[in-house]
């Protein structure tokens, strides 16, 4: 069985066009070092997982480490849907600077010391994994991102970025 260094020596984030409405954004790209900093500031992460045929969307804690997230989800109903589908999309709190996750939860990977201390430091609460259970990793396949400008961005995209993740197993 392969180590999670060496999974993560496997993926490789390149840039895609990001497809808007079935045409390729022709605005400004946007800068990866942003939907980074995006993922690893938010307080929120919306998880979207399947159960009983229709979206599940939940509200979690996480943490963005090794180009995964790594997620604290209490919610039995999508724990149960995301073992039985691990095809999972995560978005952030806004509609106007957006980032969406598109990826696969890796099935009962344990939890290491990086992501449970940096779940500590960002939410002030020391994760349990012997109360809580392991955090769900995501690995994702792909993330898209963009900001628009005024009010509910209605006066259009500024910026947008595609980025795909090769050797994600």
């Amino acid at each position: 069985m392969a180590t999670a260094s060496a999974i993560l020596a496997r993926v490789r984030r390149r840039e895609k066009a990001l497809h808007l409405y079935g045409q390729r954004s022709d605005v400004a790209a946007l800068a990866w070092s942003w939907a980074d900093r995006q993922l690893a500031t938010a307080g929120t992460y919306w998880v979207v997982g399947q159960a009983q045929g229709h979206p599940h969307p939940r509200p979690v804690w996480g943490v963005w480490h090794g180009q995964r997230l790594h997620l604290s989800i209490g919610s039995p109903t999508l724990r149960r849907s995301i073992r039985e589908e691990r095809a999972v999309t995560v978005h952030l709190d806004s509609g106007t600077d957006v980032v969406i996750v598109e990826g696969i939860a890796a099935p009962a990977v344990p939890t290491t010391p990086a992501p449970a201390q940096g779940h500590k430091r960002k939410y002030d609460w020391d994760y349990q994994v012997s109360q809580y259970g392991d955090l769900t990793q995501l690995e994702p396949t792909k993330i898209l991102a963009w900001r628009t400008a005024g009010v509910a961005g209605r006066d259009s995209f500024q910026e947008t970025g595609c980025w795909v993740f090769d050797g994600a197993d």
